[in-house]
């Protein structure tokens, strides 16, 4: 049978189905036959797109889920070695850290109002420590605003600082006079 030969069918169809398909092959300008086949023709045709077109979208999504994998693996590896120099930063500055041996000097600075600067402090500090006899020394800084009013943990924390501190001032300096 060649490809234009035609075969004659019975079809039945709803009622329904013959009057829309009536008015599609008006509105179109196609005998009722011709409606019906070009509507086949398109059905056929979209199921045989319709395939090729979900075919090329699995492929993409495809390679989209591969791509997608691969920066995963991509992160994953990343993380492991900021954790592993994470680890080495800790474990470095943990050598660095002053040992429980190494003396402790709790040290407030009262600049009377006036601001001082951090080399000063630093410089200080280190003053202190070489006159204890400590070649090196590690430090920690806490800032206490003096003109605030007393109130709550840290402001009663700053007051028996400075006590602390002027208490041994005036201890400091009575053994220098004695020592004349």
């Amino acid at each position: 049978m060649a490809e234009n030969d035609e075969v004659r069918i019975t079809l039945r169809l709803t009622e329904g189905m013959r009057d829309e398909l009536k008015s599609a092959s008006v509105a179109s300008g196609r005998s009722m036959n011709a409606e019906i086949l070009h509507r086949l023709e398109r059905a056929l045709q979209w199921e045989e797109d319709g395939e090729k077109e979900a075919n090329a979208l699995i492929a993409s999504l495809e390679a989209k889920l591969a791509e997608a994998i691969s920066v995963n693996e991509y992160l994953e590896a990343l993380k492991v070695d900021l954790i592993e120099r994470l680890d080495r930063a800790d474990e470095a500055r943990q050598d660095q850290t002053p040992s429980q041996e190494e003396p402790i000097f709790n040290i407030v600075l009262d600049a009377k109002g006036h601001p001082i600067s951090w080399p000063e402090v630093a410089a200080h500090i280190h003053r202190t420590a070489k006159a204890a006899g400590v070649e090196t020394v590690s430090f920690r800084v806490a800032v206490f605003d003096a003109d605030r009013q007393s109130s709550g943990d840290r402001d009663r924390e700053y007051a028996r600082l400075v006590r602390w501190y002027q208490e041994q001032t005036r201890k400091h300096k009575a053994q220098i006079r004695e020592e004349k």
